[in-house]
């Protein structure tokens, strides 16, 4: 098989599995470990998989094509409806961290001329619309990685360590039953649990495409966080699961305490 098609496999392997190992794949196409790890490396470049130690996993938000993650946001009146919301929860004054991500984004636009805030991001789109509203934004972060557009990196990682916050708008790709929040690359779950950590409150922004789901390394549990906006109504398991962890949830525009 030339190395294009087996990329392409690959790719589809991925994406049907959700999940595959480097043994799994040098056993289904024939070819060396060596091989393999070379066709993860350049497709995971390309934004088309997200590697992990021995394996691969879909690319976040994967949409079924072979290019790279789409600037159109999904679920727009979603997220738009979750980021009027939760600019209300500002104060003048704030210090205000920006997590990587569309509903985060959404927020940025949202904030309102009559508040002023010291704002920080990992991302740099984001960067960019808090500059309109807030002038000075600290970026955080060493490296862009090309699947999520999030800064990582050590410096970034020291700078949260030493650094609180009075809120956090916190983003996940998934929302499990059982509380826990996760995300699929390792680099952005050591920013987010620092966020966590840093945050005064911690303000978690989903929309429910996320609930009921599991990402491949768990950052943080909802007892970490302070409030939950979303646009959808929850059921009554997934409601009585952040009930017992004392989140206040907003969710389909009703506040339930």
């Amino acid at each position: 098989m030339l190395p294009d098609k087996r990329r392409k496999e690959i790719v589809r392997k991925v994406n049907e599995s959700d999940r595959v190992t480097v043994e799994e794949l040098t056993e289904a196409f024939g070819v060396s470990g060596a091989t393999i790890r070379r066709d993860l490396a350049s497709l995971a470049e390309d934004g088309l998989i997200e590697r992990f130690h021995g394996g691969a996993l879909p690319a976040p938000d994967h949409n079924g094509s072979e290019g790279r993650v789409k600037d159109e946001v999904e679920n727009p009146s979603g997220k738009q409806a979750i980021a009027e919301r939760a600019v209300e929860e500002l104060e003048d004054g704030d210090a205000v961290f920006f997590d990587t991500g569309q509903t985060a984004m959404e927020v940025a636009k949202a904030i309102p001329d009559s508040v002023s805030l010291l704002v920080a991001t990992n991302s740099p789109e984001t960067a960019f619309e808090l500059r309109e509203s807030c002038g000075e934004v600290k970026v955080v972060g060493d490296s862009l990685r090309p699947t999520s557009d999030a800064l990582v990196g050590p410096s970034g990682e020291s700078y949260l360590k030493k650094t609180n916050f009075d809120l956090v708008f916190l983003e996940t790709d998934a929302i499990h039953d059982d509380g826990s929040l996760s995300v699929s690359n390792e680099d952005e779950a050591r920013i987010k649990s620092l966020l966590v950590d840093g945050g005064h409150r911690v303000i978690l922004v989903a929309d429910g495409s996320k609930l009921g789901k599991q990402s491949f390394r768990e950052f943080a549990t909802i007892d970490d966080i302070d409030i939950f906006i979303t646009d959808v109504a929850l059921d009554e398991e997934i409601r009585d699961v952040f009930e017992r962890a004392d989140v206040r949830v907003i969710d389909n525009q009703l506040v339930v305490s």
